[in-house]
């Protein structure tokens, strides 16, 4: 294995890597919420079904996460007794 030395580089040298993990967004779920007109609500009964208690929570945050890649307001998110998540703008 080959010594590696310290070396003073130009800023303009400087490489960075990616950090973190990236966002795994789903196509169909993106264009559905990017057609939530004003005013309206979209049940999502088709894409999520009807969500039990203890997850919940998961699938809001995926709602949250691909509501913010396409709408430029915040989601209110809320699940009907059966369970079916309903989200519209805030």
């Amino acid at each position: 294995m080959a010594a590696m030395t310290d070396a003073f580089i130009d800023v303009d040298e400087v490489q960075t890597s990616p950090r973190g993990r990236s966002k795994v967004l789903d196509q169909g779920l993106l264009d559905l919420l990017a057609t939530v007109p004003e005013g309206k609500a979209i049940a999502l009964a088709g894409t999520f079904g009807k969500v039990a208690k203890e997850k919940r929570q998961a699938v809001a945050a995926v709602i949250r996460k691909h509501w913010t890649e396409v709408q430029a307001t915040k989601p209110r998110i809320d699940f009907s007794p059966e369970g079916v998540p309903q989200v519209r703008s805030r």
